[in-house]
């Protein structure tokens, strides 16, 4: 609190008023005995003019009882009490003078009605009644024996005092202008994985990384992330790719893959790769990971295909950054696959130069003329040059073209199938391998995706699958991905780590509806598993790892990462006034109403918004990120339904979200009786007459006491005529 301006008179001020119809120029009336002085608020100086103005007058008993809503506030002697207006009984009592309290006022501000006493000291103290807390200070008001407040134009609250010594004193507490409270800015959240660790759960991601890094061959090689729908499985899938992520290496971009080149491979028999020469020092294997969603495929074709396109991808991010490696890399592979004699003779007579089909037309023309004398003599010497700019062109072409400028495009973009497989494609060489699954395809596939990991091992990368969503996939797909990882897991390929994220009672039953028809199901069942689909897991699955269940705990901080900070006033630093100010001090010039503006705050971060949502989100019985989400989804969508911005509104529409969100097997019931409802509600036999007529069943007896206890935490009429509005 600070001291603005001291006005000094010859006698003690015993009243003081302030003017009621002039806002920019606020005029102070003094009564000093039986004299009277006006002067100007903002400046000090004397008012001359009319005195026909209309005074609002501090209090002639200026210890009166201070009344504040349903609190009162009498000064016994250092402290002030506060008791019960209607019972008189104490709530509190505000320590903080050291000399007897000798004058008490009120403060009135954007938000609240506040406390302002003065002592006998010089102190002057501005206090909240609700909460008890001394919000500022002054001092250097000795003997104050009046108080006064008004609004200043730049629209804070200012305090004034009049002393037995005869000086008058106008404090500026500095309160901060509260803000406005906007419209509703966030558009809601979708269902991907979170980008940040919300649950706290990094200590598992690093043990999850450690787990997985590259180099220890006796390692788990298939781990399940096990929780239930919405524990958050996806997002710490996506904390551990990125853990593990390692930049790419350093790769030269090597030649392109010309037409000369590619001839002398279709030229060469299948070579064997050069048997690497032992080495005492052994490369550490960098960590390729790899992201498979398998609820996008059915069959076994699908599930393989969409396998190998997702390691295909990695591998080729990894190994073959640049356009040339790649062509090189994939031509080497399918040339063993077609019929290389065949796809020569087709690059031969691609290559070959359109210029030298019109050189023979130029001969053939030429001919004609010698045998009919036309006379036509630079039809000899159009055919040579035809003829000669052709050749030069095929030799460009031969030896400096692309080869896949020629080929189909398919050859040097990822592994084909031999023609004996294929079914209608671009070219009748070859076939794309992702579509059109036909007898043999699997096998090639598996081939393809072994040979392809044997590269990476030798370029000293270990594949690592991360695999999610196989609780939402069919039964059937359920068992074609564990068959694929049992591949992986076979001898013949290099050593493979998968994680899987799943809810285990979910995929133990895909799996036993897979294999229904096992006829010795009791005989290969664990003896404390309840069914082969658990056993199978059992001996799949080498490390479980089960997500800590998400408690209210965490509330704070989705609610902090997905609505942001709550707004916070800026606390004003706080100035000591000197004692001794004179007339003629130094006077801050006040601001005009126009130079002050207010903040806009979004309604979803005031603090008593976001504290009625914190308490209703921890008021759940089942904690989930995702149910959290599609209840914020829904409030903010009714907030801009309404565009409303007031706050105690914003507060009634979190229960009618989670209502919406809870229950949405039952609001078709309760329209048209939300008033019924919400009257009946403290009732017990009303409100088991109100259910019933709704169509309440015994069997929905949780569902209706559940919706019960949130009316009851909240004001049950407000919801109930917001949900008639909104339902």
């Amino acid at each position: 609190m600070t001291m603005e301006r001291v006005v000094e008179f010859e006698q003690p001020i015993t009243e003081l008023a302030v003017n009621a119809d002039v806002r920019e120029d606020v005029l102070i009336r003094v009564t000093l005995g039986s004299n009277q002085a006006v002067v100007h608020a903002n400046t000090g100086q004397r008012y001359v003019g009319t005195n026909r103005l209309h005074w609002i007058v501090a209090g002639a008993n200026r210890l009166a009882t201070q009344i504040i809503g349903n609190i009162g506030a009498v000064a016994d002697h250092a402290d002030v009490v506060l008791h019960q207006r209607d019972d008189r009984r104490e709530l509190r009592r505000l320590k903080g003078h050291t000399t007897p309290v000798t004058a008490m006022g009120r403060c009135r501000t954007l938000e609240k009605m506040l406390l302002v006493s003065a002592s006998d000291g010089g102190t002057i103290r501005l206090w909240d009644v609700d909460t008890g807390e001394q919000l500022r200070q002054g001092e250097g008001a000795a003997q104050t024996s009046v108080l006064l407040t008004y609004t200043g134009p730049d629209g804070r609250p200012r305090i004034v005092s009049g002393s037995r010594t005869g000086k008058l004193r106008i404090w500026n507490p500095r309160l901060p202008v509260p803000p406005l409270t906007g419209l509703v800015v966030t558009r809601g959240f979708s269902d991907r994985a979170a980008r940040e660790d919300l649950l706290n759960r990094g200590t598992l991601v690093q043990a999850l990384k450690d787990v997985l890094k590259p180099g220890d061959e006796d390692a788990p090689t298939v781990i399940t992330v096990e929780g239930a729908w919405g524990s958050g499985k996806s997002t710490l899938l996506e904390l551990v790719k990125h853990r593990l992520a390692t930049p790419p290496a350093e790769v030269p971009p090597g030649r392109r893959l010309t037409v000369f080149a590619a001839d002398r491979r279709l030229w060469r028999s299948r070579t064997k790769p050069p048997k690497a020469e032992p080495s005492k020092i052994k490369l550490l294997a960098r960590p390729l990971v790899v992201s498979f969603n398998p609820w996008r495929h059915q069959s076994s074709e699908q599930v393989w295909a969409g396998l190998a396109k997702a390691v295909t991808e990695a591998a080729e991010a990894a190994m073959m950054p640049h356009q040339n490696i790649r062509e090189r890399y994939w031509f080497s592979r399918n040339a063993e696959r077609v019929d290389r004699r065949h796809l020569q003779r087709r690059l031969w007579r691609r290559t070959f130069s359109p210029l030298l089909s019109l050189a023979g037309l130029g001969f053939g023309l030429s001919v004609l003329n010698t045998l009919t004398n036309l006379k036509l003599g630079w039809a000899w010497w159009l055919t040579v040059g035809l003829a000669a700019t052709g050749l030069l062109h095929t030799g460009w072409r031969y030896l400096f073209a692309r080869a896949s400028a020629f080929l189909p495009g398919e050859l040097f973009a990822g592994p084909v199938v031999s023609n004996a497989f294929a079914g209608n494609t671009t070219d009748p060489l070859i076939r794309d391998p992702y579509y059109n699954a036909r007898a043999g395809y699997l096998y090639l596939v598996q081939h393809d995706v072994e040979a392809l990991v044997k590269d990476l091992a030798a370029h000293h990368h270990e594949l690592i699958v991360l695999i999610d969503d196989l609780d939402r996939c069919t039964p059937r797909t359920t068992a074609q991905v564990f068959e694929a990882i049992n591949v992986f897991l076979s001898d013949d390929f290099p050593a493979t780590k998968f994680v899987l994220g799943l809810d285990t009672t979910v995929v133990a039953a895909h799996v036993d509806n897979a294999y229904k028809e096992l006829a010795d199901a009791r005989i290969v069942t664990h003896p404390d598993d309840p069914s082969p689909g658990w056993t199978f897991l059992r001996k799949l699955v080498q490390l479980p790892v089960r997500l800590p269940r998400t408690t209210a705990d965490d509330v704070d901080q989705v609610l902090l990462a997905q609505l942001g900070p709550v707004h916070r006033e800026r606390p004003a630093a706080e100035l000591t006034a000197e004692a001794a100010i004179t007339a003629d001090a130094e006077v801050i010039k006040a601001a005009t109403p126009y130079e002050i503006e207010r903040e806009i705050v979004a309604i979803e971060r005031h603090p008593e918004v976001r504290e009625h949502l914190r308490r209703r989100l921890r008021a759940q019985p089942e904690q989930s990120v995702r149910e959290e989400k599609r209840l914020l989804n829904s409030w903010q969508f009714y907030l801009r339904v309404l565009e409303s911005t007031d706050v105690e509104e914003a507060c009634h529409l979190v229960a009618v979200a989670e209502i919406a969100t809870r229950w949405p097997a039952y609001l078709h019931r309760l329209r048209g009786g939300w008033q019924e409802l919400a009257g009946a509600v403290d009732d017990d036999v009303r409100w088991g007459a109100t259910i019933a007529k709704l169509g309440f069943a015994y069997s929905d007896r949780k569902a209706e006491e559940n919706l019960r206890e949130l009316l009851r935490d909240c004001d049950a009429q407000a919801v109930a005529g917001l949900a008639s509005r909104l339902f």
